[in-house]
């Protein structure tokens, strides 16, 4: 578990600051303006790692000067910001006191998207709110420390959320940035497994059927982890191959690969290097290799793979399961 929390830190604080680069980066050519999507991916970042009930006051006819979001339970509002002058926090609390909004909220949070600095400057607020630079002007290190403190639950749904949302902001952004065009998949992990893992003769609630259950997950982690033409790899592999009765595993000629798929040797060569490295493909013969092997054993030390093929049957299944990273079809 501390391995799976700490790979899920990691995937948090990578994908937070590939974002915060790409503010950056439109920051130095003069693009300081940030889109309501921006807003609204900070508003449910914050409110996950925090704890706060924020609302986006632009996206409705709340819009109002100097801050974007709020927590009106807690008197709390936030600018999110790509400027970190010191004189773009001045013209926020003038302009938070000039509209009154002290009236509403007693915090005011400053949110730099790019690395905030060391302000020395005195910010006056006339006493009208609560304001300490030290304390509320946070930036993205702010929020992957905070993170850090997380349950590992939490942490979890932190991490599934900044990889669903994350391109779609960065699109907003960037357009032409790589994070923007990186593939999007919606996976979804098995929630128990129970129809497969009878099917494969475990009682449920007996040691056996937990570990074979971790196996399950294990394989669910691996294939999320592959890009989707890998995985289309894999599954035209486990539909069209077949079993081999020496080693149980799901074998397929690679000339047959190759030729099916359209693919020349270096390619399927680049295939086979990625999903080794993963642990779900050997090759029959590394001195004279002849064909692929699909290979992922369960705790059982049954083929992973073998498995989920009697189970699903057809085509589409293996598709929906491995393609699509839907293990709720084995619920």
């Amino acid at each position: 578990m501390p391995l799976e929390r700490a790979r899920l830190f990691q995937n948090v604080v990578m994908k937070l600051s590939v974002l915060r680069y790409i503010v950056k980066s439109r920051s130095k050519r003069g693009h300081t303006d940030l889109n309501r999507d921006c807003e609204t991916f900070f508003r449910d970042v914050l409110n996950m790692v925090y704890g706060f009930e924020l609302d986006n006051l632009n996206e409705s006819a709340l819009n109002t000067a100097a801050i974007d979001l709020a927590d009106e339970g807690r008197k709390l509002c936030v600018q999110v910001t790509a400027t970190a002058d010191a004189a773009k926090i001045k013209k926020t609390i003038e302009l938070f006191i000039k509209h009154q909004l002290y009236k509403k909220y007693d915090t005011l949070v400053i949110l730099m998207l790019i690395e905030k600095k060391d302000y020395r400057a005195k910010f006056e607020t006339d006493g009208k709110v609560v304001f300490e630079p030290k304390h509320h002007v946070w930036d993205i290190d702010d929020i992957i420390a905070k993170a850090e403190q997380m349950s590992s639950n939490d942490l979890q749904q932190l991490s599934n959320f900044v990889d669903a949302q994350l391109p779609s902001v960065s699109q907003a952004l960037e357009p032409a940035s790589l994070l923007a065009q990186a593939e999007q998949i919606t996976a979804k992990p098995p929630v128990s497994a129970v129809s497969f893992l009878k099917a494969m003769g475990n009682t449920p609630g007996t040691r056996d059927w937990k570990e074979e259950l971790s196996g399950v997950s294990n394989l669910f982690d691996a294939l999320c982890d592959l890009s989707r033409k890998q995985r289309e790899f894999v599954a035209f592999i486990l539909i069209n191959g077949k079993q081999s009765g020496f080693f149980g595993r799901c074998v397929m000629s690679i000339q047959t690969v190759e030729q099916k798929l359209r693919l020349n040797r270096r390619e399927a060569q680049e295939y086979f290097l990625a999903l080794s490295q993963a642990g779900l493909i050997d090759v029959d013969d590394e001195g004279d290799a002849q064909n692929f092997e699909l290979g992922f054993r369960f705790p059982s030390h049954a083929d992973g793979f073998l498995m989920l093929k009697d189970y699903l049957m057809t085509a589409d299944k293996i598709q929906k399961v491995i393609v699509n990273c839907d293990f709720t079809e084995l619920d």
